[in-house]
């Protein structure tokens, strides 16, 4: 809604109400696309497990199989965490060792600056800078 308020193109902007893993996972294999963005990962679940999306094991497991498929398709995928009162990641923090990078955004709720903090990056150091063109 905010991309149409924008005038913003969002044709090519497909979004989908769904925390199966399997359901996401059988959809990005058909739409081929090249990024993904799943918020949030901790609201997810793999049929494979029996216990509570949000808990160690589902976290684990779904981040698994979207980051296998990332890397077997060459999709860009950002998975987007929860974050508590504090600033820390919420829940278990497993899903920061599965991760290439660690983002936080940051800012004042009456600003209209947001900033982006490195806290994780395996290629690197988090206070380097690196642009691909």
């Amino acid at each position: 809604m905010r991309g149409k308020r924008l005038e913003l193109p969002c044709d090519k902007v497909k979004i989908m109400a769904e925390t199966c893993v399997e359901n996401i996972l059988a959809t990005l294999k058909a739409e081929k696309p090249m990024v993904a963005v799943i918020d949030s990962i901790q609201t997810l679940y793999t049929e494979a497990l029996q216990s509570a999306p949000g808990g160690v094991s589902q976290v684990r497991e779904s981040a698994a199989l979207l980051t296998r498929y990332a890397k077997q398709s060459g999709t860009a995928l950002f998975l987007v965490g929860h974050v508590t009162k504090e600033g820390s990641l919420a829940g278990p923090r497993v899903l920061e060792h599965m991760v290439d990078c660690v983002l936080y955004f940051e800012g004042e709720s009456d600003s209209r600056f947001r900033m982006i903090r490195a806290v994780k990056n395996r290629f690197g150091a988090v206070n380097e800078l690196g642009v691909l063109l």
